[in-house]
């Protein structure tokens, strides 16, 4: 990946979300509620594959991922930024998570749990596919903080690919599977292993 390329994605991502009046909306909304917190994984990743497919992305009805990283906080803020988003939008399916508290709740595939995560970057580090890991929000001068672990060159160019640093493969091919992903967004390649 070069730093031009990723460059020119983040600006394609940024276009994106800034042309879409529901997510600008939702990002608006989520800094007045919760300023830490960042939409996340499908909202942004079916956004982007939508364009890509030349389809139209309906959120009407989608689950919308909110996360938020705060280690003095438990689930209370998450519960309560939860209920003052589906008050605004209740019409969208709401998972608020604090990142902070994952490791409480995570259970790995072999049935360990997982040591605390340190920040949005670490939580999005571990997350099944690299191109769902991918997270933005508005900040204080209403500009996009984007969050991208891995870039954005397989979100953009379509690569569907498993990172092994939390999920088995088998567990990413069950996710893959159920989510429709190769069905839904036909142009997606299925990267291999070691590619």
């Amino acid at each position: 990946m070069t730093l031009s390329l990723e460059k020119h994605y983040r600006q394609q991502l940024e276009a994106l979300i800034l042309k879409n009046r529901m997510i600008m909306s939702i990002l608006k909304a989520l800094h007045s509620v919760e300023p830490n917190a960042y939409i996340a994984a499908g909202i942004i990743r079916n956004t982007v594959w939508a364009h890509l497919h030349d389809v139209e992305y309906d959120l009407n009805g989608t689950e919308v991922d909110v996360i938020f990283y705060d280690p003095d906080e438990a689930n209370v803020r998450a519960h309560q930024v939860s209920l003052e988003m589906t008050r605004l939008y209740p019409n969208m399916q709401w998972d608020i998570t604090n990142q902070a508290t994952v490791h409480h709740w995570y259970i790995k595939d072999n049935g360990e749990s997982i040591a605390p995560l340190k920040s949005i970057e670490h939580a999005l580090s571990l997350w099944p596919e690299t191109a769902t890991a991918v997270a933005v929000r508005l900040n204080v001068g209403d500009q996009l903080d984007i969050v991208a672990p891995f870039g954005l060159t397989d979100l953009f160019e379509l690569k569907l690919r498993w990172n092994p640093a939390l999920v088995s493969y088998a567990g990413f091919i069950k996710r893959r599977d159920e989510k429709l992903f190769l069905q839904r967004w036909p142009k997606l390649q299925m990267m291999n292993h070691g590619t």
